[in-house]
């Protein structure tokens, strides 16, 4: 360590000193550092002191002692040393810049620094405008010594050099920039900075007014290599200096030639060329531009070519015609010497001829043609002058010249075949069909000419107006006669025309007229059904029945029987579309008859099927059901199989929209009798399918319509749809297919089946059915149900479903229906193993019997209560309820007392407290004597009360106290009252313990006024004052006509109250809500909180406000979810839901009670947990049995 800072301080004390032998020395003690990372850490500080002290205290004498720096500090030093040479011009700097350079081993690397260092001494110099640092980066780059790199940078540097003189008028460092180009490898980019200083020369030499360096500037631009960029340039150097003081210079053409001698004669004609193209372009003086040509081609032998071609681009740029006479005259002083240049001359005299419009000078050089060139070119040129021709108007001159070049043409290309049919064209707008066979085709070859009529006859077709056309057609048909497919051209022209609207704007006469000519009769015909078919979509789309008309009249030019058939098959397609759109039935009639008269027997079947499809068409769009039975007679008319199977498949679809449509519509109009004739259209349907289609492709057929009533499901979004889409599914015979196919109807109506308690897809539909509002009324619904149950799996879901049938049946007084059943059920029951099973359907067979054949009914009692013996205990009770039930039915249609007595015997053998009470109940019904009712009902009151589960009875007080407060005395009222009080102590959910006390306070009430005992009416009032929840006392109060107590107006559900109707008439403000939400929050009890705001979300919902009640339904769930412990907190959710059920929002209510559900789930304790489940369950069961 002690070495490290002495060697530090030898530097140190070096580099203070200047001593460079002082310095070597103390590199000489490192390099005997044993470690080599101890040496290069050393190495590293010495560096970095010594290039501190260079560039602060201006010593590049120290940046020599460097002893290994790497090629990056170099690269970085070098630089540096660079800008601190730019700023102080110090030569010591400049020499450190090689010093540093020579301490890199690679000559790339050494290349690669100088390049930039030469570059940005060169850029220095431009920017401060010192020629200096310029010569300075030029002794830079003079040290490179890899030509890849001196090549690279000159492409950045003589662009500054360019800047260097354009600004300083410094020719002579774009004339070092001009010797340095050769180094550049890359041709293009030597060539383009060539370019670049030549034109900045003679810029120079433009603004000075010194046309001898105007010339060098030209004469620099002769040696670029590529000849587009010479050109180029030498054209901006003459047009630059036109555009100068020194035009007058310029335009010497001579001296400036002369003053070129060492340019190759090539490179001279360029200039010559250029310099000639801008005297004429900005000599006005003709005269003057001829005695300067005149001396030129006097005096340069050479450049008489050269003044031909000129004045020839003249000639065609301007279109002049002096221009092209001069030129022809100065060719004729050459001739001989020289070849015409006759393309420059055709494209010249083009450009004359279409500028003056007189065609006599493109005339006059066609016979030059012949003589100049070879037949290819001739035909090429004169295509050009026929197409100039032609552009004029001068249809007879141009075709007498593209007479020359078919004749001439050895190979067709893109170019003669576009002149050609043009010229055809014009020929047929000029009704000259014998001269454009005569000039153009005759002498090609037929392939070729039938190419060119086929093109310019669909392109007359497409291109001119109909008037044109019309005028035309017999020219059309004299130049189609003469191509070998004739008949088919004709075909193709009537396709583009019909496809233009000639039809519609046209009479078809011209358009039969042409193809009257074809001479192939199927493809005539054809045509002349494209035709008639036409007019009769033109008819249909303006109703014009008269165009309609022809269109069918028309069919009689067609011969052929089977293209008449498709013919009018096509007129009565469009026909139907104007049926539809007028609601005219007639004219699909008249079409069947027009039918029938114009074809033969054997081929009316293909208009007929035309027909079939047009009034099943009207039917769907019209809901026609007469359209549609019309079809279906037309069909059953119909001896060919095929074609009756072909159409039995859109008439059945037509039934089945018609009938979907018909449903959809009553569904709008809300029918009341929705279901009377709905289901004929699908039955229809359903017959046809059957009929008409192979037994095992049904099943597949009846699962595309079912898709198609589920399409319109979808959008009326309505259960009646089951209907028929079930009367569809049962005729499929798998019974997996059937079953997914009901199951696959049914995930359309979720929202209606998730009540149902059943898996059975068969049985869900039913109830579905049953469920729509007139269902159990209707005959068809009812048929659907009974095979439904049918297949239902379950015997005892499938009997109940049965029962429910004939229940509707004997409503609508349908009695023998209703009695055919019930027999038919009667003989399955002895299928039935379990004994309890068979003697409950037999119990429920006798009491739907009852009021239809009481005798079979005694006898179907009977037969269950011989199961008895055979049944068990444990299901014993429930049966006896049940026979009971059934002889209760038997008495009320013929009362025996026999009944009475046998059923009280029934009782007696019951055991199960709950099933008790359930048979006593129905025995009450049976009894009329006040004292057998009050002993019946004293049992009932007596026994309900001691059921020993609270749940159960709980539900069971309420349902005896229906008896008990029309038929009970103070004792039994007093029994059931204390047993709801006792039971009320067991429950946890709040709404519903209010809901017991408002049932007693009922009673109570009741009782006062059937018997006027103010002790009734007191103990009522008692029992209100003490209800927990806000809502239920203050409505109990109001109805009761009780006064509510003074403090009551500073409670949260008065002020909950009194922003009631703010928030109904939605007139609340956020300032009121939040004085409500403060009040709420104040209230201790969490329950309470979130009891309050939930009903402020009743209140809110049922107004509408949906966003405020949402947001308050989340406060009330926020409130539950901090409550503890787990079961008190899904309590207080299950008491939320109750009170939205009770509000019948079911969709909210299933949502909190999921969320009571899932916290009780997370209770550890089993029994507590079981306690919970018991208690959520048995509250929405009263909710929904004695509250909605």
């Amino acid at each position: 360590m002690d070495g490290k800072l002495q060697i530090k301080q030898k530097i140190n004390s070096a580099i203070s000193s200047g001593d460079l032998r002082e310095l070597e020395k103390v590199v000489s003690d490192i390099s005997e550092t044993q470690t080599r990372k101890e040496k290069r850490s050393l190495y590293e500080q010495m560096n970095a002191a010594l290039v501190e002290a260079a560039f602060n205290e201006g010593q590049p004498e120290l940046l020599s002692q460097l002893v290994e720096p790497t090629k990056e500090e170099i690269f970085d030093l070098a630089k540096r040393a660079a800008v601190t040479y730019s700023e102080k011009k110090d030569e010591a700097w400049f020499s450190a810049i090689f010093t540093l350079v020579d301490k890199l081993d690679r000559k790339s690397h050494q290349s690669d620094i100088l390049a930039r260092i030469s570059r940005d001494l060169v850029q220095s110099g431009v920017d401060s405008g010192d020629i200096h640092y310029v010569e300075k980066g030029g002794e830079a780059f003079d040290k490179i010594s890899i030509r890849k790199y001196r090549s690279a940078i000159l492409s950045e540097i003589i662009p500054l050099f360019i800047q260097y003189g354009q600004k300083h008028q410094n020719v002579d460092i774009m004339q070092y920039a001009l010797q340095m180009l050769p180094e550049i490898g890359d041709i293009s980019r030597q060539s383009q900075l060539h370019a670049d200083v030549a034109r900045a020369i003679a810029g120079a030499g433009i603004e000075s007014g010194d046309i001898n360096l105007v010339i060098r500037g030209l004469s620099s631009a002769t040696e670029i290599n590529q000849k587009i960029r010479r050109t180029n340039s030498i054209a901006d150097i003459v047009d630059a200096a036109w555009k100068s003081s020194q035009r007058k210079e310029i335009s010497d053409i001579e001296r400036i030639i002369d003053s070129l001698p060492d340019v190759p004669e090539e490179r001279l004609t360029e200039v010559l060329a250029i310099l000639t193209e801008q005297l004429l372009d900005r000599q006005r003086d003709k005269k003057q531009v001829y005695t300067k040509l005149l001396r030129i081609d006097d005096e340069k032998a050479w450049a008489g070519q050269t003044l031909v071609l000129e004045l020839l681009k003249k000639a065609e740029r301007s279109g002049e015609r002096w221009f092209l006479e001069k030129a022809f005259e100065f060719n004729a002083r050459g001739a001989g010497e020289t070849q015409l240049p006759i393309e420059e001359i055709v494209l010249s005299g083009i450009a004359v001829v279409e500028k003056s419009g007189n065609p006599t000078i493109l005339l006059d050089i066609t016979p030059l043609i012949d003589e100049s060139c070879d037949a290819a070119k001739a035909a090429q040129l004169y295509r050009q002058i026929t197409d100039a021709l032609s552009r004029m108007g001068d249809f007879y001159h141009a075709i007498e010249v593209m007479k020359k070049a078919s004749s001439s043409a050895q190979r067709i290309n893109a170019q003669f075949f576009d002149t050609s049919v043009r010229l055809i064209k014009e020929g047929v707008r000029r009704d000259e069909i014998g001269l454009v066979r005569e000039n153009v085709l005759a002498t090609l070859d037929i392939e070729i000419a039938d190419s060119l009529v086929h093109q310019a006859v669909t392109d007359f077709c497409k291109e001119y107006d109909f008037d044109e056309v019309v005028r035309h057609i017999p020219a059309i048909k004299e130049l189609a006669s003469s191509h070998r497919g004739q008949d088919t051209l004709l075909f193709e022209c009537n396709t583009i025309l019909i496809e233009r609207g000639f039809v519609r704007q046209k009479e078809p006469s011209a358009l039969v007229d042409l193809v009257g000519q074809i001479g192939e009769q199927d493809l005539r015909e054809q045509a002349i059904s494209t035709i008639a078919v036409e007019m009769a979509r033109i008819g249909v789309a303006r109703k014009d029945r008269d165009l309609l008309r022809h269109a069918t009249g028309l069919t009689c030019e067609i011969v052929d029987q089977r293209a008449r058939a498709e013919a009018m098959g096509g007129i009565v397609d469009q026909a139907a579309v104007l049926a539809v759109e007028d609601a005219d039935l007639d004219l699909l009639h008249g079409m069947r008859v027009l039918s029938t008269s114009l074809l033969e027997r054997d081929y009316c079947l293909f208009a007929m099927g035309k027909v079939v499809h047009g009034l099943i068409m009207y039917g769907i769009e019209q809901l026609s059901l007469q359209a549609l039975d019309e079809a279906g007679q037309i069909l059953s008319q119909i001896a060919d199989p095929s074609l009756q199977r072909q159409l039995a498949d859109p008439l059945v679809e037509g039934y089945v929209r018609v009938g979907s449509l018909q449903v959809a519509d009553q569904l709008t109009r809300r029918k009341a009798q929705i279901f009377d004739g709905m289901m004929e259209p699908f039955e229809i349907a359903l017959d046809l399918l059957k009929t008409s289609t192979p037994h095992e492709e049904v099943s597949i057929k009846i699962a595309s319509y079912v898709d198609i009533m589920l399409e319109y499901t979808q959008i009326y979004a309505s259960p009646i749809f089951a209907a028929p889409m079930s009367l569809f599914s049962l005729e499929i015979d798998g019974d997996y297919e059937r079953t997914a196919m009901i199951q696959r109807i049914l995930t359309f109506f979720t929202d209606y089946t998730k009540e149902f308690d059943s898996a059975d897809p068969y049985e869900v539909t039913a109830y579905l059915l049953e469920g729509i509002e007139g269902g159990a009324a209707a005959q068809p619904v009812l048929e659907l149900m009974y095979r439904l149950f049918e297949h239902t799996g379950d015997v005892y879901a499938r009997y109940t479903g049965m029962y429910r049938i004939v229940s509707a049946y004997s409503a609508l007084e349908n009695v023998e229906q209703a009695e055919t059943i019930i027999r038919r059920l009667h003989e399955t029951i002895g299928d039935l193993s379990d004994p309890s099973v068979r003697a409950i359907m037999l119990s429920d067979l006798a009491g739907l019997m009852a009021g239809i054949d009481h005798d079979a009914a005694r006898e179907y009692l009977a037969e269950a209560q011989q199961m008895l013996d055979a049944i068990g205990s444990e299901r014993e009770a429930f049966v006896r309820k049940n026979l009971i039930y059934a002889a209760r039915n038997l008495s009320a249609v013929n009362r025996q007392e026999k009944d009475v007595e046998w059923a009280m015997g029934q009782v007696g053998r019951i055991e199960d407290p709950v099933e008790y009470v359930d048979a006593l109940a129905a025995v009450f019904d049976m009894v009329s004597e006040p004292a057998q009712r009050k002993d019946i009902l004293s049992s009932m009151c007596h026994t309900v009360v001691n059921i020993p589960s609270p749940y159960v009875r709980l539900s069971m007080l309420f349902d005896v106290a229906q008896f008990a407060e029309t038929y009970g005395d103070q004792e039994e009222i007093e029994e059931l009252l204390n047993g709801m009080e006792q039971t009320a102590g067991y429950i946890q959910i709040p709404f519903i313990t209010a809901m017991t006390r408002q049932r007693m306070a009922q009673m109570l009430f009741s009782f006062y006024r059937a018997s006027g005992k103010p002790a009734a009416r007191e103990r009522a009032a008692e029992i209100v004052s003490a209800i927990d929840d806000d809502r239920i006392r203050y409505n109990l109060t109001v109805q009761l006509e009780q006064n509510m107590p003074q403090s009551w107006k500073n409670t949260v559900y008065a002020r909950i109250l009194d922003c009631r109707d703010k928030i109904r008439n939605g007139e609340y403000t956020t300032k009121d809500m939040v004085t409500l939400d403060r009040a709420i929050r104040a209230a201790p009890d969490r329950a309470k909180r979130a009891a309050y705001y939930t009903e402020l979300y009743l209140i809110a919902r049922g107004a509408g406000q949906h966003e405020v009640a949402d947001r308050m339904l989340l406060c009330a769930l926020e409130e539950a979810r901090i409550i503890r412990p787990l079961s008190r907190r899904a309590f207080v959710l299950g008491d939320m839901a109750c009170r939205i059920y009770a509000e019948r929002y079911e969709d909210r209510s299933r949502e909190v009670l999921d969320l009571a559900v899932s916290e009780a789930l997370n209770i550890r304790d089993s029994m507590i947990r079981d306690e919970v489940y018991d208690e959520l369950d048995m509250s929405m069961r009263i909710i929904q049995e004695h509250w909605l």
